[in-house]
């Protein structure tokens, strides 16, 4: 029988102020609260750009502009609808917009507030507008994480590390190049966004239900209005189709399917038993139970959850559209929301892997070790065997696969292998021994040696990335300017609609 506890009275307070808990950081080190920023944030998001009272209204502002432009409405029937959505705009208030927010400003004047529903529809150029504010939003949080990206890659140009196939050390790279990788990922994502955006920002207003509207509206002036790029022109097709909102949910899942590979990684790294990194102890947490414990999982695993959730809702988007009618259906009607939340949740997911990456820290030294203790420069022993004495590559490859195996099962590390043993291997499969020196070998087996001489375009060489690296930043450069482009178009479509407003009002 065990002896039972017996608990003395201590007179410290409570809760103590060190007290390590999972939700703490590691003992000493006073936790980050930029990961909480970003969480509250995301929820800041959920209410901005879900408030349909305030899109809804921007809509019917400019709609209102073009039933006045078009004759069907006189100048004060234009001016107090035009005046009453104001008031519903600058209110502050959170609701669902319309007429239902619109008629208690009119002084309940429902036949004067119904007038903003004369063919306009409310769902599609409103849940437009709200996905492209976000989209907006999200390029200048992703052009951060593709600079930060740039920043990991320039700073470890040096960084020799073993580069892995099938789980198994394959050839030396460094870690810019691994981090170079990562980036052409983005880029190739920014590119699928930057496609997501112009599918998005694409006036369908004035589409009516199905068959647009018998009021000689201008529908190109109301894209003009808005600071849309251009006219969904069939009416039917503004309704039945979504397909802009599932190119959007399937570009940010593109991108976070690689950075929940780039997270696995990063822990996998800092593993104690393989020690190529940490993160700092400021985003970290510590285990309730096990007091020893100063884990990642604080923000890589999170990461991976969060992604998992945007994963599945690109899932979950193709087949909620499968079953479905090519119409306007309540399935379609609700889809936007589903978008908006995956980008809210993919905007929270590349600020929190800037961060990690801004708190990775590298242990070169260990990394390059692993590399020298592999085999993974056995290739430029083929390579010397084909070139410098005449063997084919496949016998070539025969021999140094014997090579590695014996070195393996004698617990040798390639920086002990021998010229002697390369004979030996030779022997072992029946082919001639190469009488490589032992100089020879290791210089063939030198981790340093194989980066500098992989200089070809996209290789390790350090000559390379720093030029990949000027090339990306300038394409990066690029980027930006195509941003404010967007913003540019979007601001004069405001000042058109303003204006247009101000005329009718102040007559």
């Amino acid at each position: 029988m065990s002896k039972p506890v017996h608990l003395r009275r201590f007179d410290t307070a409570y809760p103590n102020p060190y007290d390590y808990g999972n939700w703490r950081a590691c003992p000493g080190v006073e936790k980050s609260q930029e990961l909480v920023r970003i969480e509250n944030e995301a929820d800041e998001d959920r209410t901005t750009y879900t408030n349909r009272l305030v899109y809804c209204s921007k809509t019917d502002l400019a709609w209102v502009v073009c039933l006045h432009k078009a004759g069907v409405l006189d100048r004060e029937t234009s001016a107090k609808l035009l005046k009453g959505l104001k008031t519903v705009l600058e209110s502050g208030e959170y609701g669902m917009g319309g007429e239902k927010s619109l008629i208690p400003v009119l002084d309940n004047d429902e036949d004067l507030g119904s007038l903003i529903n004369l063919g306009r529809t409310m769902q599609e150029p409103m849940s437009r507008l709200q996905m492209r504010d976000m989209l907006v939003d999200f390029f200048g949080y992703f052009h951060e994480l593709m600079d930060t990206l740039l920043d990991f890659a320039e700073k470890h140009v040096d960084a020799v590390m073993p580069g892995h196939t099938h789980f198994s050390q394959a050839n030396p790279i460094t870690l810019a190049n691994y981090a170079l990788s990562v980036y052409d990922n983005m880029a190739r994502g920014l590119e699928q966004l930057e496609l997501s955006y112009k599918l998005v920002n694409k006036n369908s207003g004035g589409c009516g239900a199905t068959s647009g509207t018998v009021w000689p509206v201008d529908r190109e002036l109301m894209t003009r209005l808005l600071g849309m790029d251009e006219l969904l022109e069939v009416t039917y097709d503004c309704e039945a189709s979504q397909d802009h909102t599932l190119h959007a949910m399937f570009s940010v899942a593109s991108i976070a399917a690689t950075l929940s590979k780039l997270t696995m990684d990063i822990e996998i790294w800092g593993l104690e038993e393989i020690g190529m990194v940490h993160i700092d102890p400021s985003h970290c947490g510590v285990s309730s139970m096990m007091p020893q414990k100063c884990h990642n999982g604080e923000i890589t695993e999170v990461l991976r959850d969060k992604i998992c959730d945007i994963l599945g809702d690109a899932a979950t988007g193709l087949m909620r559209t499968k079953g479905e009618p090519h119409g306007d259906v309540l399935a379609m009607y609700f889809f936007p929301e589903k978008g908006m939340e995956t980008l809210i949740r993919g905007k929270e997911v590349i600020r929190r892997v800037e961060v990690m990456l801004r708190n990775v820290h590298t242990h070169p030294d260990t990394m390059l070790r692993l590399v020298r203790d592999g085999y993974s420069c056995m290739t430029e022993v083929v390579v010397h065997l084909v070139g410098e004495k005449g063997y084919g590559g496949r016998r070539a490859h025969r021999i140094c696969a014997t090579l590695s195996r014996i070195a393996r099962e004698r617990k040798i590390k390639a920086p002990d292998l021998t010229g002697e043993m390369l004979d030996e291997a030779a022997r072992a499969c029946e082919e001639e021994p190469p009488k490589l020196s032992t100089e020879v070998l290791q210089k063939c087996l030198d981790p340093r040696e194989f980066i500098n001489s992989h200089n070809n375009i996209g290789g390790p060489a350090p000559s390379e990335t720093e030029r990949m690296v000027r090339n990306r930043r300038t394409a990066l450069a690029e980027a930006r300017k195509r941003q404010e482009a967007r913003v540019q178009r979007i601001e004069e479509g405001r000042k058109v609609l303003e204006s247009e407003i101000s005329a009718i009002c102040e007559s």
